[in-house]
């Protein structure tokens, strides 16, 4: 049935090209498409059995055909049938991949910071390594031993996606800052800052109150003064508040692109998976078109494969001016949004947005807050 209803697109040539036509009409052989190219020649395009009616009848009326050559679905179909080893080889790749997805491939873990090594090495003496088969891991059991391992952790979660196993942490408590007990050496600002208060409880003061400091520089000096006047060698230690500041911007455009439909669209079937994807169909030639996708699933959970329908309308693009108002406010949201992130778990003693133009067109928002903060880090001589 397949090799009748594909379509063959031949040409016609000869005198009185339309009797030729009236005559399939009257024999009813349907044509889906003719085109003339020149005064005695013509293009038609329809299915294989029509065409092997009209070169029948065609041959009678003494008018000469070409070749009719496969269009469309039924062309890759018969590329298909000569490429019988291609196809074969993509089955079995289809087969293999259903089979590679009863295991995870990758092990991912987010968020671990310093207790990383911790699990990777828990992970190793529980023989979980990858191309292990799912059944033989339960993420639920592995959750489980990882909280007993790591009890200073807030929360473990472990569950597969896709191919990988994902162990995903959130730590609990800090880990401390690593210092050399007993060690002579300074307290030096590890960033630049206003000073507020500086409490010494070891070594000698080398700033005070009001100063500018940059960071690396000496704020309590490793030495103190001895009963004979002779200067020792001690740890520094204390607390440096000072005032800091930090910044952070976005952009946001004056001007948009918006997209008009044109009415013109085009539709076509992708087998996808995580993998690839295959279409019989390309996508269309637009300059700029709006998508409309729809997924069938083939195969379940277990086996992620679906049939997409996608149509692609046609858009012509517009360029049109923003409100700048509302410009402003995407920007200073934007820009509020990373200085929170940027100063996460801090208390803000103040904070404001400034506005600047880039080239006329781009608004740029910059946020700007103040912290009171501990900048004194000890530093070994």
């Amino acid at each position: 049935m397949r090799e009748k209803s594909g379509k063959v697109c031949f040409r016609a040539s000869g005198l009185s090209l339309e009797k030729l036509l009236n005559e399939a009409g009257k024999r009813e052989i349907r044509l889906w498409q003719v085109k003339r190219l020149e005064n005695r020649e013509i293009e038609i395009i329809c299915t294989q059995s029509a065409y092997q009616a009209f070169r029948e009848m065609a041959e009678e009326k003494d008018f000469r055909l070409t070749e009719g050559k496969p269009i469309g679905m039924y062309r890759k179909i018969c590329r298909m049938k000569k490429r019988w080893a291609l196809a074969l080889g993509g089955f079995c790749c289809l087969g293999l991949l259903f089979f590679s997805m009863g295991f995870f491939w990758q092990i991912k873990v987010q968020g671990a910071g310093v207790y990383e090594g911790e699990v990777r090495l828990f992970l190793k003496e529980m023989g979980v390594h990858p191309g292990m088969l799912r059944g033989s891991l339960s993420p639920a059991l592995l959750q489980e031993k990882l909280e007993w391992r790591l009890p200073k952790v807030k929360w473990v979660q472990a569950e597969y996606s896709g191919v990988c196993l994902v162990i995903r942490l959130e730590e609990g408590v800090p880990p401390p800052l690593v210092e050399s007990e007993g060690a002579s050496g300074n307290v030096v600002a590890h960033e630049d800052g206003i000073l507020s208060r500086l409490i010494t409880y070891a070594g000698t003061p080398a700033a005070k109150a009001g100063d500018f400091v940059r960071a690396g520089q000496v704020l309590i000096r490793g030495e103190e003064r001895g009963e004979g006047g002779e200067m020792i060698p001690v740890k520094a230690r204390g607390e440096a508040l000072a005032r800091i500041w930090i910044q952070t911007s976005a952009q946001a455009p004056l001007a948009e692109i918006k997209t008009e439909p044109t009415g013109e669209s085009t539709e076509r079937r992708v087998l996808a998976t995580p993998f690839f994807s295959f279409s019989f169909a390309d996508t269309p030639d637009y300059l700029a078109w709006d998508t409309e996708r729809k997924q069938i699933p083939l195969g379940g959970a277990w086996i992620p494969m679906y049939l997409q329908r996608e149509v692609y309308w046609e858009a012509a693009l517009e360029k049109g001016e923003r409100n700048i108002e509302q410009a402003k406010a995407e920007a200073a949201r934007a820009a509020l949004w990373a200085l929170q992130k940027a100063a996460e778990n801090e208390e803000m003693v103040d904070k404001w947005i400034e506005f600047s133009m880039i080239k006329g067109d781009t608004i740029v928002a910059t946020a700007t807050a103040e912290f009171l903060r501990d900048i004194g880090r000890y530093e070994k001589n």
